[in-house]
């Protein structure tokens, strides 16, 4: 019986748990960013090897930058806040639901 405690214990303190609805928003941000990131890769290096003056395609190049920036700013954002939820501990949550009443 101790045995299984420890085991228990161990599995609890030492292993991250996501709730399910948690850690599928958090897969699809993820998997949502990586394929942002990607499709701007393809657009910089279609960029870099087209025979645009270097003057224009440094100007379409901070155009693509920025607007990447401002697609992957809300998605980034909501992975934050994900990951704060998660590991708010929940002696953390109780302190924060007492604080409120």
């Amino acid at each position: 019986m101790n045995y299984n405690r420890t085991l228990q214990g161990e599995y609890e303190t030492n292993t991250p748990i996501i709730a399910p609805d948690i850690e599928e928003r958090l897969h699809t941000l993820l998997n949502a960013l990586e394929c942002m990131d990607m499709r701007t890769a393809r657009e910089l290096e279609w960029l870099d090897k087209s025979g645009a003056e270097e003057d224009l395609k440094e100007a379409v190049r901070q155009d693509i930058q920025t607007r990447h920036q401002e697609r992957r700013l809300p998605l980034q954002n909501a992975v934050e806040e994900l990951r704060a939820q998660h590991h708010a501990s929940p002696s953390d949550a109780a302190n924060r639901a007492r604080r409120q009443n």
